[in-house]
């Protein structure tokens, strides 16, 4: 006989599925909307018009979500945490990362420019608020709401799919695609890869900062170098 408790433990494990798989959808659904109509009557306009948007899409859902569920949202997406052991972290994971695009240019014009003065509509949305933003969405509530559910290792792979495909949309609607089929598999390859490292960093250093500042340098380094 299965008692009581376990019977509401299971229902609750299997709606928790549920509403986890339609947030996922709804998500996908509403960006893919977003970045196919809106962005581009808006990708002329100034730059919080696209910032405000992908907050009330990305971001702000994840603390309503949680607020419902009468969780410590910071406690919970690893905003509270931070020491010696998460500087290191990201000053390694970085630097790897940073080492990856210089190799990257290397390979593909041989030569490397450095430029950090690119406009200021890279500088606040693809710099400043992309590792906020994002890392708060999959690190933060993806990965750890689908590593309650199974493996970590597994939730990891699934998220950083997840992450790849939401690149997608906005890959085809700005036409951002690179030229030739090593570019483009090179950097499917590496926003997985990027993704992977990231939910084991999550993972190692129980900090979701570490995250943000290795999304941000990674973006600030590809702006540079024009990548």
């Amino acid at each position: 006989m299965v008692s009581l408790n376990s019977r509401k433990e299971l229902e609750c494990k299997i709606n928790g599925k549920i509403y986890l798989i339609c947030y996922i959808g709804l998500f996908f659904l509403l960006w893919t909307l977003y970045v196919s109509i809106v962005l581009p009557v808006v990708k002329n306009s100034p730059f919080y018009f696209y910032d405000i948007f992908k907050l009330l899409i990305w971001t702000l859902p994840v603390f309503m979500f949680l607020k419902y569920e009468k969780v410590d949202a910071l406690s919970y997406l690893k905003l509270k945490s931070n020491g010696k052991k998460c500087i290191k972290w990201a000053t390694l994971i970085s630097l790897a990362f940073i080492g990856y695009q210089i190799i990257g240019c290397l390979v593909v014009s041989q030569e490397v420019k450095f430029n950090p003065f690119f406009d200021v509509d890279k500088w606040i949305k693809g710099v400043i608020l992309v590792g906020f933003i994002e890392e708060i969405l999959f690190r933060g509530f993806f990965l750890q709401r689908i590593a309650s559910y199974t493996r970590f290792g597994f939730a990891n792979i699934i998220t950083s799919i997840l992450f790849l495909l939401i690149h997608f949309p906005g890959w085809f609607a700005l036409n951002e695609f690179p030229p030739g089929t090593f570019l483009k598999i090179a950097l499917f390859a590496f926003v997985f890869i990027f993704s992977i490292v990231q939910g084991y960093v999550l993972k190692k250093t129980e900090s979701l900062w570490v995250c943000i500042v290795i999304h941000s340098i990674n973006n600030f380094m590809s702006y540079s170098l024009g990548a």
